[in-house]
């Protein structure tokens, strides 16, 4: 199994276009020890030949151009596409906006789980994805519920959270019933490989943390160094975990939590452009390298 990382950043990107925060300044001013990225993306495949996206960020149609494993064959035909699949952990925004992109005449089969369908089906931005008939192809997978996505790869959702994006009205919540709102994914291949990706995770429990010993390498949420990062930054703001993100640090935090997971290759990924683990050669990312955590970046590939 082979994993790219076609994004690593959270919602925004870095540098975010409207901030000025030390990384963001850092970036504009083009200093050393710190790189830009574009919003959190990754691909996945068992074959070499089918390409699997988990999520469809703002930034897929760069993320697609700059990686020549994904562009189409000229030998297959006038359009084609090595994208075998979309499957998608959530509704929010910067999980599903990139699917707009995908509306140019290809036939897409996206998984997702119920409420995620229910949606974006409503919504009539993604009824473009349908410009020929059966173009897009929804296939609704449940949390718990190993699915073959073909190409010999097996995913796995993993029930997260059933809180639901913010943009969803009032009216629409009521009619809705949230299980699997927010799902990470276990990835198999026909050999046993194993990776996880969750790049929203609200919580550890017992039982996710068993699950995540199996396998061999794990992208797990480091949107935030601690709870209180944006506050810091701008009063009025959002906590970490109310935005269903466990930061980084603090004796409950996903490094303590997870710090007994041994041999397993640790990546954090969906990283706020506020985090100092952005940094090379802050403390904070010393502190992760040191209990053996990497920095996902844009373009880092991973066989299992």
């Amino acid at each position: 199994m082979r994993i790219k990382v076609l994004g690593a950043a959270a919602g925004g990107g870095l540098p975010q276009w409207n901030c000025t925060c030390p990384n963001c300044s850092a970036i504009r001013l083009n200093q050393p020890h710190i790189k830009s990225s574009t919003q959190s993306q990754l691909a996945v495949t068992a074959d070499d030949s089918a390409w699997f996206l988990i999520n469809a960020s703002p930034d897929l149609r760069q993320q697609l151009i700059d990686t020549p494993t994904l562009h189409p064959g000229p030998a297959k035909g006038f359009r084609n596409t090595p994208v075998a699949g979309i499957i998608l952990t959530s509704a929010d925004l910067d999980h599903v906006l990139g699917l707009l992109l995908m509306r140019e005449f290809t036939p897409v089969r996206i998984y997702a789980t119920r409420p995620v369908i229910t949606i974006l089906q409503k919504n009539s931005f993604f009824q473009m994805l349908d410009r020929l008939p059966g173009q897009s192809r929804w296939t609704e997978i449940e949390p718990g519920a190993p699915f073959d996505a073909g190409n010999g790869l097996t995913c796995t959702p993993i029930a997260l959270s059933n809180n639901l994006p913010t943009y969803i009205s009032e009216e629409d919540r009521a009619s809705l019933n949230p299980t699997g709102a927010t799902i990470g994914l276990i990835l198999e291949d026909l050999h046993g490989a194993r990776a996880a990706y969750l790049p929203a995770l609200p919580s550890v429990s017992g039982p996710l943390k068993q699950l995540l010993s199996t396998c061999s390498t794990i992208f797990i949420d480091g949107t935030f160094w601690t709870d209180d990062e944006l506050q810091r930054i701008q009063p009025g703001t959002p906590l970490a975990r109310s935005m269903g993100h466990l930061p980084i640090s603090g004796p409950e935090g996903s490094l303590a939590t997870l710090r007994d997971l041994k041999n397993i290759r640790k990546i954090y990924t969906h990283i706020n452009n506020t985090n100092p683990i952005l940094q090379e050669q802050s403390s904070e990312r010393r502190t992760i390298e040191d209990a053996g955590w990497e920095v996902a970046w844009d373009g880092l590939e991973i066989n299992t």
